[in-house]
């Protein structure tokens, strides 16, 4: 059986607070799989089977469209009875209604559409492992603690583990009504994981085996009454006290939580007369809402379901980079978050250094022991040049003073962990060495962090340090930004010098890192300083940064659109000429939709309005044939075949949601718009352009600093530019359009 996690098709996923849970699309969890109820980096419950009458019921319907509601409709196969007629098919309605607040609720619904009654029997077998995360993904462990036999008592089922850290976890189960038999099973012994079993390049399977735990089956006999609705409620609930009984309220806890959805979109109000476009929209914005958490300031969005619902330095940075024409909250609380966890001290093992911004953080019994750095783990090149690039714009937006004063000691220290640090040997350029040699480090520490996402035309690696074409273009626009604000704020010798120090890192990245023979950037410089000769998306970055010099703008956005990037769906991480394309791959050839929303804001910062549309009008093509018309972290690269109407192929262990790739749209929005924000000076300019099909925007309740304004922004054909109507200006802001 292959795990279901391994296809973005075949999974529900449900998230709210720290807590998530991933099934099949029949909303079980079979033994032996990647599949669970996940809470602070550990698995509270790994076995969910439901069975009726001894067998699987058939699936008609299931859907996980909300984020944090599944609704599974399923009907009976033939069921034999020794005394009496069978059964028959599809006369027995089943449905789990499932939603994840204050631990994980499901209300089991039955249904008898015969006409006589029929006594069936209700089954769940239940297990909880309690693994480490980066167990079940595969990290070796020496040992682990002890899990211990299930306990019943008192309508509450017990599941328990005591870690090697002495920690005791619990994972309690209550029912309404009381099932009618309870069963301990015997504990299991190891077994091999289920073929088919597969993880993202950028984690290293290490291990073969797993552990299955202790079960309980537990089940009712009921007598279903014909056109007489029938249910049992459940509550599982990781950690906290004693369990209360299943609230019989499920609706009304339903109704909350889609309250509190409609009220993360409180305020702010975007809608265009484009179907397909709205649809796209409104998507991103429900799972920015699964994706983020309340910190102080605003909103931290963790970084994808299933493998990093965590905080995520470089992740986090780049979706509040996205959002800020939404809810700027997000780029608020992300600084705030990260500056509180900004590094401090030099430690090799975590990777962190003095101003150093965190790259993950984890919660697990693994992470607390010390088996791996990642309680605190910095070990990314590119999350500071992003948080100055970040603190940097979100005062764009905001001008806020006392959001300033708070952040310009991090800011600072920041800024100096570039020079300092970042610069490994004084060249200018930003530059990492790799990991620690953990298995748990990462050897490449840009966004494409896979093991093999650098490599020389022979398939060997270069040698470090290692300097990232895009990573220059952060610390550019991140030095830039820093300088235009410190300027305003009274300390003119260090805005000076940040903009001397960004003006020539430009001259010296144009020179460096252009390889003419190719009519591109290099991907990297080794540390000999050879350019590595690989046309990637890495450089498109540079674009909206305004790290490229003009006389080498038109060769970029030539090549970035070219066939053997851009395929019809997207632009590829990297060209099908080069000999380390995959398209099947996690960064050698697939698509990543937030890389092609950070291109074409590029493009349309440089003029080439047509290029960024065409990127804005292929995504959403592809994200027509995702389920839920969601967004996946990354698709396969295989071309666009209208020969023989092909669809994007989905990547196996994709995350999604994902946080950059729900916020893709949101940046594609803005880029249409042309907005450029300057709080500061109260402008808006704006230079909107619009795909086919889609002629009128409206948005309401649009922030810039003190001001709020609604605009409509239409044209009258297809072929006219669009033009900007400002239907409410309280406070004055001046609007700019060519």
């Amino acid at each position: 059986m292959s795990d279901p996690w391994a296809s973005g098709m075949n999974k529900l996923v449900l998230r709210e607070g720290d807590m998530f849970m991933v099934s099949d699309q029949r909303g079980d969890m079979a033994p032996g799989q990647t599949l669970g109820l996940y809470y602070n980096d550990t698995r509270y419950l790994s076995v969910f089977e439901l069975a009726l009458s001894g067998q699987a019921p058939t699936l008609l319907s299931s859907s996980c469209e909300q984020d944090f509601m599944a609704n599974l409709q399923f009907t009976n196969p033939t069921l034999p009875r020794p005394a009496a007629p069978d059964v028959l098919p599809h006369t027995i309605s089943l449905r789990r209604n499932r939603l994840v607040q204050d631990g994980l609720r499901e209300r089991i619904g039955l249904m008898n559409y015969n006409r006589e009654p029929v006594t069936v029997q209700l089954t769940l077998v239940l297990g909880a492992d309690f693994r480490d995360m980066f167990d079940v993904r595969g990290f070796p462990r020496a040992a682990r603690g002890t899990l211990h036999a299930p306990e019943w008592q008192d309508n509450v089922l017990t599941f328990s583990y005591t870690g090697l850290d002495t920690r005791r976890r619990c994972t309690r189960l209550s029912f309404d009504p009381p099932p009618t038999h309870v069963e301990i099973l015997a504990p299991g012994e190891a077994i091999l994981d289920r073929p088919g079993t597969v993880l993202p390049e950028s984690v290293e399977r290490t291990q073969t085996h797993t552990v299955l735990p202790p079960l309980a089956r537990i089940g009712w006999e009921v007598t279903l009454v014909a056109t007489q609705p029938w249910a049992v409620t459940l509550l599982i609930a990781p950690e906290g006290p004693p369990l209360p009984a299943p609230s019989p309220q499920f609706d009304e806890d339903a109704r909350r939580l889609r309250q509190q959805y409609l009220q993360w979109e409180t305020g702010w109000e975007a809608r265009t007369d484009h179907t397909l476009f709205n649809r796209l929209l409104n998507r991103s914005l429900a799972d920015l809402r699964v994706l983020s958490r309340p910190v102080h300031g605003g909103y931290l969005p963790v970084a994808g379901i299933p493998w990093f619902a965590v905080p995520f330095g470089r992740d986090s940075l780049i979706t509040a980079l996205q959002t800020l024409i939404f809810k700027p909250e997000i780029a608020v609380g992300t600084l705030h978050f990260l500056a509180a966890h900004q590094g401090q001290v030099v430690d090799p093992w975590r990777e962190e250094q003095p101003g150093k911004i965190l790259h993950e953080m984890r919660f697990g019994e693994m992470a607390g022991l010390g088996e791996i750095p990642h309680r605190r783990y910095y070990g990314t090149i590119d999350a500071t040049p992003l948080f100055l690039l970040l603190f940097a714009e979100t005062m764009r937006w905001l001008d806020d003073n006392r959001l300033f004063r708070e952040l310009e000691p991090p800011v600072r220290a920041a800024l100096d962990w570039i020079d300092h640090y970042g610069d490994l040997d004084g060249d200018g350029y930003v530059e990492h060495l790799g990991g620690a040699g953990t298995m748990a480090s990462l050897r490449n520490q840009g966004w494409k962090d896979s093991k093999d996402s650098l490599q020389w035309p022979d398939g060997s690696y270069p040698d470090p340090p290692i300097a990232l074409a895009e990573v220059q273009g952060y610390v550019y626009a991140a030095k830039q930004g820093c300088s235009a604000l410190f300027a305003r704020y009274g300390d003119r010798p260090l805005a000076d010098r940040l903009a001397q120090e960004a003006a020539a890192l430009k001259t010296r990245f144009n020179q460096d890192f252009w390889i003419e023979p190719l009519g591109f950037f290099a991907h990297a410089l080794d540390g000999q300083k050879r350019p590595v000769p690989t046309v990637t998306s890495n450089p498109g970055h540079c674009l909206l940064a305004g790290l490229i010099d003009d006389a080498h703008q038109a060769a970029v956005v030539q090549r970035l659109l070219s066939p053997d990037m851009e395929c019809g769906w997207g632009i590829r991480t990297v060209s099908s000429a080069h000999p380390s394309f995959n398209p099947m791959s996690y960064h050698n050839g697939s698509i990543w939709p937030h890389d092609n929303a950070i291109i074409a804001a590029g493009l349309m910062r440089h003029g080439y309005t047509a290029e960024a549309l065409q990127i804005l009008q292929v995504i959403m093509d592809a994200a027509l044939h995702f389920r839920y018309l969601r967004l996946p972290e990354l698709y396969c690269g295989f071309p666009r075949d209208l020969r023989y109407y092909n669809i994007p192929a989905e990547y196996p262990v994709s995350c999604s949601p994902q946080a950059w790739a729900a916020g893709t749209m949101v940046h594609l929005f803005q880029t249409m718009l042309g907005l450029e924000p300057d709080a500061a000076a109260g402008r808006l300019r704006l230079n909107p352009h619009f795909p086919a099909g889609l002629n009128e925007v409206h948005i309401q309740n649009l922030r810039l600093g003190a001001h709020t304004l609604d605009l409509r922004i239409s044209r009258p054909t297809a072929a006219a530019p669009p033009t900007v109507q400002v239907l409410r200006n309280p406070g004055g802001l001046g609007i700019i359009v060519p």
